[in-house]
């Protein structure tokens, strides 16, 4: 080869669309920090928790209302998740649940209109993250529920969240 086929080569290999050069290392960036979130709790030798029908108590979380950044990893217990969900009721205020793209709209408290996040599974771990969201117009305490359905129903536990003073 000679070197400008060589150089040629190159710059075709390093021609990217946009979205790819933006998606690729988002998707490293939140993988890794998947993994790091499970790594964690899992060689702090504490269980992690399990969801259940009836709802499971997570451990409460102190936030900076401005950039709620949150990672909870929940042992599957053999379970196999169809779709998984993430809501917060903020005190005195309608609930709000969050979309797939990591908006928070409306709901209505029913589960049928739950919007699948599709957080990631990591073997028997699953992992419900999010960075940056802005809740500083929420009343606080927030409760924040994940969740996830199976066939029997929806297995979910509830994080309670206060902010910073």
């Amino acid at each position: 080869m000679t070197g400008s086929q060589s150089c040629s080569a190159r710059r075709t290999a390093l021609e990217l669309s946009r979205r790819a050069v933006i998606t690729l290392p988002l998707s490293a960036l939140m993988f890794g920090a998947s993994r790091w979130a499970v790594s964690q709790t899992v060689s702090g030798g504490a269980a992690l928790p399990r969801l259940s029908y009836g709802g499971t108590e997570l451990a409460p979380v102190i936030v900076d209302r401005a950039y709620v950044d949150i990672s909870v990893a929940v042992d599957l217990a053999g379970d196999h998740p169809m779709a998984s969900y993430m809501a917060v009721r903020p005190r005195g205020m309608p609930a709000l649940q969050r979309t797939a793209e990591g908006t928070w709209v409306d709901w209505d408290q029913r589960t049928q209109s739950l919007i699948n996040n599709r957080f990631a599974r990591l073997g028997e771990h699953l992992v419900f993250a999010f960075a940056g969201a802005n809740f500083s117009r929420l009343s606080f305490p927030v409760a924040l529920s994940v969740a996830y359905r199976t066939p029997a129903g929806v297995k979910f536990g509830v994080l309670p969240m206060t902010s910073k003073a």
